[in-house]
């Protein structure tokens, strides 16, 4: 898989910026990239700054998944940026708190060769804050579009990665996706990472069965 170097994910890696700091650099990059980058001009350039934030929160767990969470966060992360032209970061350590209510969680499993769940678990207004830019239409409360539109965009996410798989031999087939409220997430072999976002900050969950 191609590795999309991030600026922001290095600047966080550095941990020199608290997450409200960072909320406003990411607003800025998405405004110009520019910004960012004056920020790192001293700084060691981490090529694979997703993968270093993974591994450092993974530590020695998981041995034989950390090559498909890590890949699949820098696709996510990469989705993230791409089709909701949203700038955002992921911390390197394992997210315990649950989500703050009214949250909504949207999965999708994919099996075959390997099982493998992978979603994500938002606040209700981040939720439809990451909808309005995957839809570019304007949401004041929760629908079924919306749901949809976060549905669509992990399934896309999911498809990429199954397609990775496949280059390894790994052949997995896609199920429909999965949305529920309130979610505390509880899957075999999870690993929950927190994402801090422009639009606010939520949950990515991974894991090898349902996590909800």
């Amino acid at each position: 898989m191609a590795n999309d170097f991030s600026i922001v994910q290095c600047i966080y890696n550095h941990s020199h910026y608290p997450p409200e700091e960072m909320q406003k650099i990411l607003a800025a990059a998405e405004q110009d990239e520019s910004s960012a980058a004056k920020l790192l001009a001293e700084e060691a350039v981490d090529i694979a700054a997703y993968h270093t934030a993974v591994l450092k929160a993974m530590g020695d767990i998981f041995p034989q998944e950390w090559n498909w969470y890590a890949q699949y966060v820098e696709l996510f992360m990469n989705g993230l940026k791409e089709q909701l032209s949203t700038e955002a970061v992921v911390e390197d350590v394992i997210c315990t708190e649950p989500e703050r209510k009214p949250n909504y969680a949207t999965s999708q499993r994919l099996s075959g060769d390997i099982t493998f769940v992978a979603g994500l678990i938002a606040p209700e207004d981040v939720y439809l804050r990451l909808a309005e830019r995957y839809s570019n239409e304007e949401f004041t409360e929760m629908d079924e579009m919306a749901v949809d539109c976060i549905a669509e965009f992990i399934n896309v996410i999911n498809g990429l990665f199954s397609v990775e798989l496949g280059r390894e031999k790994i052949e997995t087939d896609l199920e429909l996706p999965r949305t529920e409220q309130d979610v505390v997430p509880h899957g075999e072999k999870q690993l929950c990472l927190r994402v801090h976002s422009s639009v606010g900050s939520f949950q990515i969950v991974m894991a090898v069965d349902e996590f909800f």
